[in-house]
């Protein structure tokens, strides 16, 4: 790690009160309950694994005082789904701009210059590195193209694990009349390997898609993957094309009279995913576009920058699967709360861990799809 950037992850792990107040939501839900915010320090119990030990571990790792790859090491390091719990609490109570994700995204980044990795970590890496996608899927997907106004960036998971979804979108863009287009060679985003600390593959990938994206001239990007909407806002350089996750857009498309959904007549829950809430900030899009199609929203007991993750981000679901199956069985819990077996959220990775906790996920592009 250059010094200088040393220097400011140092001032900042040094505002952490360590008063652990990222460990739980900001409210007392029914019956005057605390309720927990951090998977990752709930499941393991150790100081280590919450936001304020996690800290003092990479502070160690700076110093010299760690300086041995352990299997614990890489545990506490990689242990997280990256779910930003801890600095939705840090900024409302100490009024510091301390992003924990970033910061123990830059604590992978150091661990994997020394090698300091999990197996399955570097097997995701060859995947893409292999196919240019994070599954090593050697299939090549057709979408069909009706113009350059829109680019559909798909993602691994709605191309290769979660089609129903990209299938979705691909019914709702045609029915509203856009003129659509998903790049012909589309790589993965980068998310998995950022997220893992594997930064120099991420940087190739990026390269390609942005020379693809370039090459066309849309005005606009839609994503169903969160992941993805993230990593382009925050790790590509301006593309200038409009960047909009799909409830922003299926939205934006009935206002303008261009989309006319029916209307279901339910109530049901809606899991708002990490990375589309609490990292880019989109909690009103998603429940918009249900009340547009007819859906009440039930409300879960810990929503909006309180909601617990679904568990599979940040390496997780790869890294440790026992960890994100509790995480995930922790909130099918709070959904059957609701007297309901079926959740709406709006992100691939949340549909397929939830649901391998035994309730029926729906995206929000499925549910709009089987309006019209």
């Amino acid at each position: 790690m250059e010094k200088m950037l040393e220097d400011v992850v140092l001032r900042a792990i040094s505002h952490c009160f360590k008063c652990k107040l990222c460990a739980i939501a900001d409210f007392h839900g029914s019956d005057e309950k605390w309720l927990a915010l951090c998977p990752s320090g709930s499941y393991y119990g150790f100081n280590s694994f919450y936001s304020p030990g996690r800290f003092e571990v990479f502070r160690e790792v700076l110093s010299g005082e760690i300086d041995c790859g352990t299997e614990m090491l890489v545990k506490v390091a990689f242990g997280c789904q990256l779910c930003g719990a801890c600095y939705e609490r840090c900024k409302e109570v100490s009024k510091v701009e301390l992003d924990n994700a970033e910061l123990f995204e830059e604590l992978r980044s150091v661990l994997a210059e020394r090698g300091w990795l999990l197996d399955a970590h570097v097997r995701i890496r060859e995947d893409v590195e292999r196919t240019g996608n994070a599954y090593g899927a050697s299939e090549k997907l057709e979408y069909p193209s009706s113009g350059d106004e829109v680019i559909y960036f798909v993602g691994c998971t709605a191309r290769y694990r979660e089609r129903e979804i990209s299938e979705a979108m691909v019914r709702v863009l045609n029915a509203s009349g856009a003129r659509f287009t998903v790049l012909g060679d589309e790589w993965c985003c980068g998310s998995p390997l950022l997220r893992t600390g594997q930064r120099d593959v991420a940087s190739r990938l990026i390269a390609h898609n942005v020379e693809e994206i370039r090459g066309i001239g849309a005005e606009k990007m839609v994503f169903t993957c969160p992941g993805c909407l993230k990593t382009f806002k925050e790790s590509y350089s301006d593309l200038g094309v409009e960047l909009l996750h799909a409830s922003e857009y299926i939205n934006s498309l009935v206002s303008e009279g261009r989309l006319q959904p029916g209307k279901l007549k339910i109530a049901l829950p809606y899991h708002d995913p990490c990375h589309l809430g609490r990292h880019l900030g989109i909690y009103d899009a998603p429940r918009e576009t249900l009340e547009l199609i007819g859906v009440e929203v039930v409300e879960l007991s810990r929503n909006r920058g309180n909601a617990w993750c679904c568990g599979s981000g940040g390496g997780v679901k790869s890294g440790f699967p026992e960890f994100a199956t509790w995480t995930a069985d922790e909130r099918v819990g709070e959904i059957r709360e609701t007297g309901s077996d079926i959740v709406v959220s709006a992100c691939p990775f949340c549909k397929r861990n939830l649901e391998d906790s035994g309730v029926k996920v729906f995206d929000l592009a499925e549910l709009v799809s089987q309006t019209l």
